[in-house]
Order: C-alpha cells, then structure tokens, then sequence
C-alpha cells in the first residue's frame, strides 16, 4: 500500500515537472516573437520615418517652386500694370492731344492746305471783326473775318502757288457777297494782297472745300460770275503770299484790296474798275 501511495506521488510529480517545462517552452517562444515583432516594429518605424522625410523634403521643394511661381507671376503682373499704365498713358496723352487738336481744328477756317501742300500748317493770325465792306453797282461786299495762316516744310517745287518756295502763308477770308438789285449783275468777286504795285489775287478754289466753294453756291451753273436778281452767297475765298509779304503786312507796307468790276453783262461790257484798301493790322 505504501509503495503505492509513493508511486502515485512520483508520478503526480513527474507530470508536474512536464507541465511547467511546456509552459516555459511556450513563454519563451512567446518572447521571441514578441521580440521579432518588434524589432519589425522598429523596422517599420525607420522605414516610415524615412518615407516621412522624404515627403517632407518632397513638399518642401514644391512649396519653394511655387512661392517661386507665385514671386514670378507677381512681377509680370507688375511689368504687365506698369505696361498698360504705360500704354494707357500714351493712349491718354494720345487722346488729349488730339482733343486739343481737334478743339484747335474748330477754330479754323475749313481748308485744305495741308494736304495741297504736304507741309505743316499753323494759324497765326485771326483777324475777327474787321467789318470791310464795299459797294460797287448793286453788288454789295462783307468782310468780317480772316485768318492767315504760315505753311512750313513743303516739299521743294511741288508747290506752283508759293513759286516753289518751301515756307510762305495763306490768307483766308469769309465774304458775303450780295447781289441787291432786280436784275442779274457779273462779277468775278475777288480781293487782293497788294504789296507795292504788285497784286496778288484771291483764288475761289485753291485750299477751299466745296462745301465753302461759291462754285458749288452759285443759283447759275453755266456762268459762276452770274448773281441773279438778290441772290446772296457766303464762301471762303483764299490767297497764298511769300514770307516777304506777310512782313509787308506786319509793317502796314501791304495792303487787304476789295476789287469791283461789276458789270451787267456776261462779257464785262462797261466794267467798273472801282476798288477799296484796308490796313489788316497784325
């Protein structure tokens, strides 16, 4: 019975033993793979922290080139303001001098000097108010106004009326010539520049428009000289003088001449030779 007992003990023991050995087994297999699990842990880690930095390195650089775009699309727009301030400048500075040329050009008499004379052309004087009238066998003359215009820089020999002269000026006037009888009267309504015994006469076409022509006026259009019964007109007459003549205006050495010469028929016959001067005080 003893012995028994005993072998139950030993064994119960023995089966013991076994079972902690196991248990040790299975801890220690355990711990080496909670040890291999983090040492991929670790591996893991480093790998993503790499991966991190290059991401960041990645970012920072596409932040670098796009603050760099953004630096170089600032300047252009500056260069391309700084263009169109520029441009709007001149276009403004464009535009104030063609107002200002414009609201000269509606002081001038209509004309077309310089594109007879391809030379530069500038008002420098405008006689207002001058109050020239003549009389002479019904025919009745009023001249109120005039401007004189010098013409520069023109072509050499292109022009016939300065005589190929590169500088000279143009008189200008408006007249208003009235026939006031009842029956038709002939007269070729002129007037002239009278320096010394020269005469340098008005000219109905020479830098006139049509719209200021008396040709295009005229009631008669086979006899532009006709003034039928009361007839009225009001034209722009012109006359081109050398730069020697214009100073003999200056100094009241030349003279503004009304010519008559009214006649009641178309050839003249019986003519009037009447004629009156005035000083244009410039």
């Amino acid at each position: 019975m003893k012995k028994a007992l005993i072998l139950m003990v030993s064994s119960s023991i023995m089966l013991s033993a076994c079972g902690n050995d196991n248990e040790q087994k299975n801890l220690e297999q355990e711990i080496k793979s909670l040890e291999q699990s983090s040492k991929t842990y670790k591996n893991d880690k480093k790998s993503l922290e790499k991966e991190n930095e290059k991401l960041k390195d990645s970012i920072k650089e596409k932040e670098d080139k796009l603050k760099k775009l953004e630096q170089e699309m600032k300047e252009s727009d500056s260069e391309s303001t700084m263009d169109d301030n520029e441009t709007n400048s001149k276009t403004k500075d464009k535009e104030v001098s063609n107002t200002s040329k414009d609201e000269e050009d509606k002081h001038f008499f209509p004309n077309t000097i310089r594109a007879s004379t391809n030379g530069d052309v500038k008002l420098v004087n405008d006689l207002k108010n001058k109050h020239f009238q003549f009389e002479d066998s019904g025919m009745k003359v009023n001249i109120n106004h005039l401007q004189i215009f010098r013409v520069s820089n023109m072509p050499e020999g292109q022009v016939l009326l300065f005589n190929g002269a590169k500088d000279g000026y143009v008189v200008m006037y408006e007249v208003v010539t009235e026939n006031t009888t009842h029956g038709k009267l002939y007269y070729d309504n002129t007037a002239s520049i009278k320096d010394g015994d020269k005469y340098q006469r008005s000219d109905y076409a020479s830098f006139i428009p049509d719209s200021h022509n008396e040709q295009h006026m005229k009631k008669s259009k086979e006899n532009t000289d006709e003034y039928q019964a009361g007839e009225k007109t009001k034209s722009l007459k012109s006359i081109p003088i050398s730069t020697e003549v214009y100073q003999a205006i200056k100094d009241n050495t030349a003279t503004f001449n009304i010519h008559g010469g009214v006649s009641k028929t178309p050839t003249f016959d019986n003519a009037s030779t009447k004629e009156q001067s005035f000083k244009l005080d410039i």
